[in-house]
């Protein structure tokens, strides 16, 4: 067994949330996703070239962490299937990622220049703390 790309103890040291409230489960329904679309289009990560840049170590690290959790494993599946207060942003997160698979299917360069542009608008705020965690989070990865 290989040791794990990113473990608990970065996971908790590295997390974005509120230090101060308890954690909440959640479906981690765009890891999941991103998981299944390898799955489906028969890609391995780990001998995949784009896989070695380090933000896409960044994500592999999380998924497998996500998947080699049994505990942590289970928690996503029941939360996905039973919690509801998380539905909305499920929801929101499902339809955003098929009106990029549309604007992308369809060529449509406004629509994605239009929704990319939207899209950096509403995270501008949070770019600058995202990227200095994932700078240090990816520091730990290649140490």
């Amino acid at each position: 067994n290989k040791p794990l790309l990113l473990d608990g103890e970065v996971m908790k040291d590295f997390s974005m949330g509120d230090k101060s409230y308890a954690r909440k489960p959640n479906s981690h329904l765009s890891i999941i996703s991103m998981v299944c679309a390898w799955h489906k289009m028969r890609v391995n990560p780990y001998d995949n070239l784009i896989c070695q840049t380090p933000p896409f170590r960044l994500r592999l690290g999380i998924a497998e962490y996500l998947f080699k959790n049994e505990e942590l494993l289970e928690e996503t599946i029941q939360t996905a299937l039973y919690d509801k207060s998380i539905r909305k942003d499920d929801l929101e997160f499902h339809t955003a990622v098929h009106e990029w698979a549309s604007i992308i299917g369809y060529g449509d360069m406004k629509g994605y220049k239009a929704h990319f542009e939207a899209a950096k608008a509403f995270f501008s705020e949070r770019l600058l703390p995202a990227r200095e965690l994932s700078s240090e989070m990816i520091k730990q990865l290649v140490q």
